[in-house]
């Protein structure tokens, strides 16, 4: 009889459980991998793009290939936030924003100066996260997100979403956290350098155009403005003060022809602020040690390293000049003033808007070893 109890406690008990009714099925969601931003005819334009992943999963479990598919959509609307619920209208199914690797920015969208906007619509929805990477581009937002990856390999590994391993081998364009971003965005005296991304067409899939992704400089963000861009080639130096530099290769060039090839690692740099006039002036120093892979003609070592001290000098003060034509500072400069002297960091900027000058830079103190590789042909 005391059995009858307990079993309708029990019964009881467990109506008021839980259950998973309320899941949803992951494949009857869609999950955005790539977020781009545009601005066209004054309205904001987005785009996702979403990857079929069970061609991913077939993959790595040593299953048959299959072909990656991507799917971009695109909504307008006068906000970001209007944007992405007009996208809602057309979505088939329920969008998770929580998978997102990278956010990308166009040009115009960068001139307009929507970013505010956008990071004010992150703060609030608890889907979206910090650790994804932020980029630029000139190209077709719509061209950008469905450039295929060669090779078979998903669109989950290319630069647009996993620039590290690009950037392992050959470090030239640093890429970057939206935390990061976020942080130099917000921060006096602090540049953002923000990546973008060009379409490369140099590739090709049984001699069809297999065009690819390619980090083809950086834009600069200073002061919450948008100050312009720069090529690669424009922008050299930045890898010599950029902590995240891990191998980057210098060429050492006569007027026409390459002398040597070296590949630079270990790279330390710091900055140091003095004040001369009631003026900041800069001292870099930096250092790496170097391997020399190629080597056209016989030089000394000691030559060979004064040769690239040299080059890597030009390329940090040409980028600084090149900075400056765009009223940039690109390496946050008077961010070390900011922190360092803030009374006279506010100052200066009260009574110039732009205080900077090529004279800032007083002293590039470079020091280069050269490690191995050529013995041969050096003494």
């Amino acid at each position: 009889m005391k059995s009858i109890p307990c079993l309708l406690v029990i019964v009881l008990i467990s109506t008021l459980l839980t259950g998973c009714w309320g899941a949803k099925e992951i494949e009857h969601m869609i999950y955005v991998n790539t977020l781009g931003i545009d601005y066209v005819d004054d309205q904001f334009v987005v785009y996702v793009q979403m990857v079929n992943f069970s061609g991913i999963g077939k993959k790595e479990s040593g299953g048959a290939t299959q072909e990656q598919k991507t799917f971009v959509g695109q909504a307008r609307g006068d906000s970001f936030d209007t944007a992405i619920f007009n996208l809602y209208a057309s979505s088939p199914q329920r969008i998770v924003w929580s998978n997102i690797k990278t956010l990308v920015f166009s040009d115009k969208a960068l001139k307009h100066g929507i970013i505010d906007q956008v990071l004010e619509v992150w703060d609030r929805y608890y889907e979206f996260r910090y650790t994804v990477w932020a980029m630029a581009t000139k190209e077709p937002m719509e061209e950008v997100l469905n450039t295929p990856s060669i090779s078979d390999l998903s669109v989950l590994y290319s630069q647009l979403n996993s620039p590290m391993r690009t950037y392992e081998q050959s470090s030239i364009i640093a890429p970057i956290y939206l935390y990061k971003f976020i942080w130099k965005w917000k921060e006096k005296g602090q540049v953002v350098l923000l990546p973008y991304l060009d379409i490369v067409h140099g590739w090709t899939d049984n001699n069809k155009p297999s065009p690819n992704l390619s980090m083809a400089g950086v834009c600069l963000l200073d002061d919450q403005q948008f100050k312009g861009c720069l090529k690669s080639s424009d922008a050299l130096g930045l890898r010599w003060l950029e902590k995240k530099t891990i191998r980057t290769p210098l060429v050492i060039k006569d007027k026409k022809s390459v002398k040597a090839l070296m590949v630079m690692n270990k790279i330390k740099s710091s900055i140091k602020l003095k004040i001369k006039r009631g003026k900041p002036v800069f001292d870099i120093n930096v250092s790496m040690q170097a391997t020399l892979p190629q080597l056209n003609i016989s030089l000394q070592k000691t030559l060979l390293e004064k040769e690239a001290v040299k080059e890597v000098k030009k390329q940090i003060m040409d980028t600084y000049l090149n900075g400056l034509k765009h009223k940039a500072d690109v390496y946050s400069l008077s961010g070390i003033l900011y922190r360092q002297m803030p009374r006279l960091w506010h100052e200066l900027y009260t009574k110039e808007k732009f205080p900077l000058t090529p004279d800032s830079i007083e002293n590039i103190h470079v020091k280069v070893n050269l490690v191995s590789g050529g013995i041969s042909k050096m003494r």
